[in-house]
């Protein structure tokens, strides 16, 4: 505090009120000295910026070379004893150079000790203020660069999750295609390309619009058109005022993905899914055609959707009823981008 660029300024403001504060209240008169005024002024000025440029001097020169003490008492310790040399050195000048009634005695040794003392008291108190007001600014930035740095890794490993589960299980019903129809497998590899290069672009990003994902989204439902044909149907509702509104990258596939690993479906029993929105939430809803034998399940995809949303202090919202299975996903308006702490925000248009 003492090293402040404003350090010629406060010691001038804190000798004006002491001086306004004595004269006011007549404290020299505490110990049966009446004072002239203009010397009074001088002197006090005096002793205020002695009183300063002693801490300051301490802080720069002192405080570093005592590590393994609390520099608040080290800066304490040491200014209680240059005050106290501070004291003793204006009486002795102010006798020589103003004479009667500044001679040296023990009354204005009493008043000038008293009035230091009590400068330098105020002095370190504002100083220790200073101090640990300045360390709690500096422990909440770094416990905010530690908060980001954290989410950061589970965002990325909760991105890592998505693309070896997706990539994995397609390259599986590729393999059985291609053995079944080489031109269906052809369009299949195509369209799975054009996926996989939207999930890799889009890896970094924390929120995608809508458009964006119902993009995506249209191109896994011609995968699955390739690979079940009509015995899976999607209704689509999802109102274009909605497009510019923001959602996780790859939601949606992994919640359509989630209904085709858990349900039965064949031309005489097709399995409906159904999506669509109101520009607050968006929902996948289908009714439940469950298979008898499930193949394992880690529970990565709806477990990633909620953790995901739960960064961005949203919450997903899931209906396991006997005949159906809902899933309702908040569409985020506003967003603020927590990759840095200089703070940026994407707005979706209505």
């Amino acid at each position: 505090m003492f090293r402040h660029k404003y350090n010629f300024i406060f010691p001038a403001l804190l000798a004006l009120y002491s001086f306004l504060n004595i004269l006011v209240l007549e404290g020299d008169r505490l110990y049966q000295a009446e004072l002239p005024s203009d010397s009074l002024f001088y002197i006090i000025f005096f002793l205020s910026y002695a009183v300063w440029f002693a801490n300051s001097g301490i802080e720069k020169y002192v405080i570093n070379t005592l590590n393994g003490v609390h520099p608040l008492l080290v800066q304490f310790g040491f200014s209680i004893l240059i005050t106290l040399l501070i004291s003793l050195i204006s009486v002795y000048a102010t006798g020589l150079i103003m004479g009667d009634p500044f001679t040296y005695s023990w009354q204005n040794f009493l008043l000038t000790s008293g009035f230091t003392f009590r400068i330098n008291l105020f002095l370190n108190c504002i100083n220790a203020i200073y101090f640990f007001s300045k360390k709690f600014k500096e422990k909440a930035v770094e416990a905010e660069k530690l908060h980001t740095l954290n989410v950061a890794a589970k965002l990325e490993s909760l991105h890592a999750q998505i693309n070896p589960h997706f990539f994995f299980n397609n390259l599986s019903a590729l393999s059985v295609l291609i053995h079944q129809d080489v031109k269906a497998a052809d369009a299949y590899l195509q369209k799975l390309s054009n996926i996989y290069r939207y999930i890799l672009n889009k890896k970094d990003q924390e929120l995608v619009p809508l458009s964006e994902e119902m993009d995506f989204l249209n191109n896994y439902i011609d995968l699955l058109a390739i690979r079940f044909q009509s015995s899976l149907i999607f209704d689509l509702e999802v109102d274009k005022q909605c497009s510019n509104f923001l959602i996780p990258p790859a939601v949606l596939q992994l919640l359509v993905e989630n209904v085709v690993k858990h349900n039965y479906f064949t031309k005489s029993e097709p399995l409906e899914v159904v999506i669509k929105s109101d520009c607050k939430t968006i929902t996948v809803f289908n009714k439940k055609q469950l298979k008898e034998a499930v193949e394992f399940s880690s529970g990565i995809g709806l477990q990633n959707i909620s953790d995901r949303y739960k960064f961005l202090n949203y919450a997903v919202r899931v209906f396991d009823m006997p005949d159906y299975f809902k899933v309702e996903l908040p569409l985020i308006k506003t967003y603020e981008n927590s990759d840095r702490r200089g703070r940026t925000f994407g707005l979706a248009k209505n």
